[in-house]
């Protein structure tokens, strides 16, 4: 019995040892900082108003790429293709409303709705709008956007 009392003696000798209370604020300040990384990682992708910026800038860009630019070079002559590009390439075309985004295609992306109206959140459907500028060599993929927003935490 004595030389266990020895040893539990030993242990609680070193459990005040400078190098294990180290350890212990070596490891709380690491967990900590996780802990602030997570919740500003948290607070950043999920906040409402982020969350509808991304999905406003995917379904501009679905619309200009998969429906918008199609639908615009079936309408020119192919051989005046870059002339009439040339033109919008300054002045952008018609600026797409937040509200066309979610009813082109039939209402295909209706269901994106969510994204602009929760938490307290909510956007200008007749305001928020992505303005379109080819950029040479004219191809789908080629252009600038520039989105305006209109949202607002109620």
């Amino acid at each position: 019995m004595a030389k266990l009392t020895t040893k539990m003696n030993a242990k609680i000798r070193k459990r005040s040892d400078p190098v294990v209370a180290r350890r212990f604020v070596t490891i709380g300040v690491l967990v900590s900082a996780v802990m602030v990384g997570v919740s500003l990682f948290v607070t950043v992708y999920f906040d409402p108003e982020k969350v509808a910026q991304r999905k406003f800038e995917e379904l501009a860009t679905t619309y200009y790429e998969d429906y918008y630019y199609d639908k615009f070079m079936s309408e020119i002559d192919p051989e005046l293709k870059e002339k009439k590009l040339e033109v919008f390439e300054q002045t952008g075309f018609q600026p797409v409303l937040l509200r066309q985004l979610l009813l082109y295609q039939n209402g295909k992306y209706a269901s994106y709705k969510g994204y602009f109206e929760r938490d307290g959140f909510s956007c200008d459907k007749n305001k928020t709008s992505a303005k379109f500028y080819p950029v040479a060599p004219y191809g789908k993929t080629d252009y600038t956007v520039k989105y305006e927003y209109s949202c607002a935490k109620e």
